[in-house]
């Protein structure tokens, strides 16, 4: 992924994905309407129709999809392959937004404002119409885009009320699939396949009343074994006790091999 990517715009108003040539694979740019951030784990029983409906989400269109895989199931005996202690920290922070000291698994959040358990599609799909990212996001943007060897993102709060704190720009990076096969635990002798498992993320900065601006190297972010890899921006409200809120804007990036 080098010069031939120059001249890749990548706003994310558009109406369908964009999508161009660029080395061994291609780049996607995705419009976002929701973010679904599923909680789960290789390790928990209850976990595998959770994410095959996350599955389905990440397909359709308008709908970014997040994978968080929790650690606290792998004493069971088997260690997810995507757990991490940071995923689990995500989790119990929006417990403490929401008024609960429980965290379980699987755990769909839409849109950072209310949550549902995760293998209940209709619950889930509910809480979409009910709470949609441009209601609580109205006047926010973030845009993502390819600038010959960087990945450049913008994030601004504009006409948006921002409730508490000034909002973060949060850049996740997941992988489009994996197959796993589990030889201990609670799903022994299973195949599990996961759609867009979060491998990283990180708080990219702060908005301070201007467009944020923010350039990260592509080969930062890319598959270390050039596997498919997604990388996604959440503009996101925290409240004055530092608790994550309402997400405002999101923005989505895919690179797919060929």
């Amino acid at each position: 992924m080098r010069p031939m990517l120059a001249g890749l715009c990548a706003l994310l108003a558009a109406s369908l994905p964009v999508a161009q040539a660029a080395g061994a694979g291609q780049i996607e740019i995705r419009p976002v309407e929701q973010v679904v951030e599923l909680f789960t784990s290789q390790g928990c029983s209850s976990c595998p129709p959770a994410d095959r409906i996350l599955s389905r989400l990440a397909v359709e269109p308008g709908i970014l999809a997040l994978a968080y895989h929790v650690d606290y199931w792998d004493y069971i005996g088997w260690r997810d392959t995507h757990g991490s202690s940071e995923n689990t920290e995500r989790q119990r922070a929006y417990a403490a937004a929401f008024g609960t000291t429980t965290i379980y698994t699987p755990q769909v959040v839409v849109n950072g404002v209310a949550d549902a358990i995760g293998s209940h599609e209709g619950k889930v799909r509910a809480l979409m119409d009910s709470h949609p990212l441009k209601a609580t996001g109205k006047g926010a943007s973030v845009t993502m885009r390819v600038e010959d060897d960087r990945l450049h993102i913008t994030a601004d709060v504009a006409g948006a009320k921002a409730r508490g704190r000034q909002p973060v720009l949060m850049l996740v990076t997941y992988d489009d699939e994996t197959h796993t096969a589990i030889d201990r635990g609670e799903n022994r002798g299973t195949t599990i396949v996961n759609s867009h498992a979060v491998q990283d993320w990180r708080i990219l900065g702060m908005w301070a009343g201007e467009p944020l601006e923010v350039d990260l190297p592509l080969e930062m972010l890319t598959h270390p074994e050039g596997e498919s890899r997604g990388w996604a921006a959440l503009l996101q409200s925290v409240t004055d006790e530092g608790k994550p809120g309402p997400i405002l804007a999101a923005a989505q990036v895919e690179f797919h091999q060929r």
